[in-house]
């Protein structure tokens, strides 16, 4: 039998975890908070940290509050939330004791502005896609979300993260499959149908789309779920039915099938409206991005000629366009490109121009022949590539305005900007995409600071 440990949780630290001291090592310990006192086992050891699980909680810290949630509170909890336990004032004081942690060693305290929390504390995802298991106690279908570090589902019935309208169709999909003997998938044995349900809406949840993720083409009875899922959810706009062969973690295959409907449904930001493919990334927190595209706003002005970088479906550079002079879009998948265009086209939006290919093989040539004043970066959570970051500095841009989901990442690309003597820092502002987890979504202006002496004047 595993030892025992008792210990005090002393701080939050990245990935959500508690963290606290015995014999010199740190000890990282999921869904504990400072100041609670719990018991736990190790699950993992290095020389000089470790990773541990809660046996028992000996008390409980004054900042927990219930858990209105059936999966995160079992034993063997959902990952899906990191801190469902926590007040959402205490959530936002932990995201900026985190965001000091990362990047007060190398920035000035006063420009690292508190975050901004986000509209909606609870049912803010606009996306989810959860993967379908069978329920080893009743045997029928069932769906939810991994354990942390595991592929063992957690079966849901609700969830307080995404819209009511998600846990209802999920339900009732499942209703379905089990009258129908649709079998969930077995990533052992690679055998079964249905993999994942996918649910993504509109800001207002007026239009829904219903992803259906299988190992193979055939599904039995789809005519008929189609009829009664449109019956009982007249706001569903599209079915797809997705098909994913091949072993592995990756959620979506490259077939697929039209059930009913569109494989798009249209969402407005900022009175802006956007076509969105069920595969193209959307921020999952509408009411977020549309404070951050607020601020982005007001640092631009029509003289501007702004590089989109890491575009997507053009999201920041379309909202963006009507204040400037011409925007260029840059982005790497063709049906992202295809998609901006047609959101431009819907939109009334002329000075703007698209370039296909990675970031990191392009920038250098767009940056010679464009006159561009901003550039906008919005990479994945690897974060910008180097070849990037030197094309940037070589070109002596006189803005930089660079949004980030992953805070390490952005302090490395920073670091690297700052280390060519060229450009500084004119503040950080962290806003709260992710409410209940501990992940963070940042806003970098950064000046070259020749400009940046000039704006000061």
């Amino acid at each position: 039998m595993k030892q025992l440990i008792r210990l005090k949780i002393e701080k939050i630290a990245m990935g959500g975890f508690g963290l606290a001291y015995n014999d010199g090592r740190a000890i990282f310990v999921p869904y504990t908070v400072p100041e609670d006192i719990v018991e736990i086992v190790l699950t993992h050891i290095s020389k000089n940290y470790a990773f541990g699980k809660v046996v028992n909680f000996i008390s409980y810290a004054d900042s927990r509050i219930k858990v209105n949630c059936d999966a995160f509170a079992a034993k063997n909890a959902c990952g899906g939330c990191d801190w469902l336990m926590l007040k959402y004032t205490e959530q936002l004081k932990y995201k900026d004791q985190l965001i000091q942690d990362v990047f007060s060693p190398f920035i000035k305290q006063d420009i690292i502005l508190p975050i901004v929390a986000s509209p909606k504390a609870n049912h803010y995802r606009n996306k989810v896609f959860m993967p379908v298991a069978e329920n080893r106690k009743t045997g029928k279908i069932s769906y939810g979300i991994y354990e942390r570090f595991s592929h063992r589902v957690v079966e849901h019935k609700s969830c307080e993260n995404h819209p009511p309208d998600f846990d209802l169709l999920a339900n009732e999909i499942m209703e379905f499959c089990t009258t129908t003997n649709i079998k969930p998938y077995n990533e052992i044995q690679h055998r079964g149908q249905l993999r994942h349900i996918g649910f993504r809406c509109s800001a207002d949840t007026s239009e829904i789309l219903v992803i259906l993720v299988t190992l193979g083409a055939k599904l039995p009875f789809t005519k008929l779920l189609v009829k009664k899922l449109t019956a009982d959810f007249p706001q569903i706009k599209g079915i797809i039915q997705n098909i994913n062969r091949e072993k592995g973690n990756v959620i979506l295959g490259d077939e697929e099938k039209l059930l009913f409907g569109s494989k798009h449904f249209i969402d407005t930001l900022n009175n802006i409206k956007f076509r969105i493919n069920y595969r193209s990334f959307w921020q999952i927190n509408s009411g977020t991005i549309a404070n951050i595209l607020n601020i982005i706003s007001s640092q631009v002005n029509s003289e501007d000629v702004i590089l989109d970088a890491y575009c997507g479906i053009g999201t920041i550079g379309i909202s963006l366009a009507a204040k400037v002079k011409r925007v260029v879009l840059m982005e790497e998948l063709s049906a992202a490109i295809d998609d901006a265009k047609e959101n431009a086209r819907m939109n009334d939006i002329d000075n703007v121009s698209f370039v296909l290919g990675k970031v990191e093989d392009n920038l250098a040539s767009i940056l010679a022949k464009e006159n561009i004043t901003k550039i906008i970066l919005d990479p994945p959570r690897s974060g910008v590539n180097k070849n990037a970051l030197e094309a940037i500095i070589q070109t002596d841009l006189k803005e930089i305005i660079y949004l980030s989901c992953s805070p390490m990442t952005l302090a490395r690309d920073i670091k690297i900007l700052s280390a060519s003597d060229r450009y500084t820092i004119g503040y950080l502002q962290p806003f709260d995409m992710f409410p209940n987890t501990w992940h963070i979504e940042c806003l970098a202006f950064l000046f070259h600071k020749d400009y940046n002496v000039n704006r000061e004047q």
